[in-house]
C-alpha cells in the first residue's frame, strides 16, 4: 500500500467513522424519552458539517497553492501519478486522448494537450480532497512557472501568503514594489544587451528568470524584458535580480564590480541615444536598452547598437 493510498484509507475511515457514530447516536437517542429528540437534528447537522470539512480539505486557491508549495506534497502527487499511470491512460483515452509511441521503459505516454491536463486535474482532485470548483485553476497552472502560479493566486487573494518552498524558493515578496500599478496594468517588452569588455551578460540563466512579477526575464530567454505593471523602473529590475546598478557601477552578485574610472567607463543607451542613468527609466513597447562597460571606440559602440537592433523582442 502506497503512502497516498494509506492517506486515502485514513481519510475515508475518518469520514465513515463519523457517519457510523452519528447513526448509532441517533438510534440510541430516538429510542429514549421524547425530550431528547430535539438534540438529534442538531447532532446530525453538526456531523454533516464536520464531514463536509473533512471531505474537502483544500477549498481555496490559496490553500491549494500553499499545498503545492510543500515539497513532500508534490512528491506524494508525483508518486501517485506514477503508480496510477494505467488508470490515467485509460481515462485519458476514454476522454478522447490520442495514444503516442511507447517510452523507453515500455510505459505509455500521452501527448501534452488539454485533455491530459483535465484528466490529471480530475485524478488529483479526487485523490487529495481538493474542492472540485478549483479544477479550472488547477488546469491553468499546470503550464505556469512557479512565479506565475504565485501571481495568479495573489490576484485572486491579495492576502494569501506563500512561504519559501517548492514554488517560492527565493522567498520573493508577493507584494508589489511601492508606487506601481496593479499586476496586468501594463504589458510592455523591450530588448536589452549588456556588454562587459565586449562579452554579453547572460540573463537567460535560471538565477535571473522571473525573479519579480512586475518586471522580469522569462521562458529561458535573456534578451527581452517583460513589464507587467505601470510605474516599474529598470532600477527595480536590477534590484530584483540582485545586481547592483547606478550611474557609475555595474555589480555582480559575487561582488565583482565594473565601475567608471580613468581607463574604462559604464555607458547607457536607450534607443541609440546615450543617457547618464537608466535606473528611473520605465520601458515602453519596443525599446532597445544597451549597457556597455569598457574602453570601446565609437565604432565598437555602433557595432553593439547594431547587434542590439538585430535582437528579436519576444512577446
Amino acid at each position: 500500500m502506497t503512502f497516498s493510498e494509506l492517506n486515502t484509507g485514513s481519510k475515508f475511515g475518518l469520514i465513515g467513522g463519523g457517519i457510523i457514530a452519528a447513526i448509532i447516536l441517533v438510534v440510541v437517542i430516538t429510542n429514549t424519552d421524547e425530550p431528547l429528540a430535539p438534540y438529534v437534528e442538531e447532532i446530525s447537522t453538526e456531523t454533516e458539517i464536520n464531514n463536509m470539512s473533512i471531505a474537502t480539505k483544500i477549498n481555496t486557491e490559496c490553500e491549494l497553492v500553499n499545498y503545492l508549495n510543500d515539497e513532500e506534497n508534490l512528491a506524494e502527487i508525483l508518486s501517485y501519478v506514477q503508480t496510477h499511470e494505467e488508470q490515467f491512460q485509460i481515462r485519458y483515452l476514454e476522454a478522447g486522448g490520442v495514444k503516442t509511441m511507447l517510452s523507453a521503459d515500455s510505459k505509455s505516454v500521452v501527448t501534452d494537450e488539454e485533455i491530459a491536463k483535465i484528466v490529471f486535474a480530475d485524478m488529483v482532485i479526487e485523490e487529495f480532497s481538493i474542492n472540485p470548483e478549483l479544477k479550472d485553476f488547477l488546469i491553468i497552472i499546470q503550464e505556469d512557472s512557479p512565479q506565475q502560479v504565485i501571481d495568479r493566486v495573489s490576484e485572486i487573494d491579495p492576502n494569501c501568503q506563500i512561504k519559501e518552498g517548492a514554488l517560492n524558493r527565493a522567498s520573493q515578496p508577493v507584494s508589489s514594489p511601492p508606487g506601481v500599478g496593479t499586476l496586468g496594468s501594463d504589458h510592455s517588452h523591450a530588448a536589452i544587451l549588456v556588454k562587459i569588455f565586449g562579452d554579453a551578460f547572460d540573463f537567460s540563466a535560471p538565477a535571473y528568470q522571473i525573479q519579480a512579477s512586475w518586471i522580469h526575464f522569462e521562458a529561458g530567454d535573456g534578451t527581452t524584458i517583460h513589464k507587467h505593471a505601470t510605474g516599474v523602473t529598470l532600477g527595480y529590475l536590477f534590484e530584483s535580480l540582485r545586481l547592483g546598478l547606478d550611474d557609475q557601477c555595474f555589480v555582480l552578485r559575487d561582488g565583482q564590480s565594473f565601475c567608471t574610472n580613468e581607463d574604462y567607463s559604464l555607458k547607457f543607451f536607450i534607443n541609440e541615444e546615450q543617457v547618464s542613468d537608466i535606473r528611473e527609466y520605465e520601458i515602453m513597447e519596443g525599446d532597445k536598452i544597451l549597457i556597455s562597460y569598457g574602453a570601446e571606440s565609437s565604432q565598437e559602440i555602433e557595432s553593439q547598437l547594431s547587434e542590439l537592433e538585430a535582437q528579436k523582442i519576444l512577446n
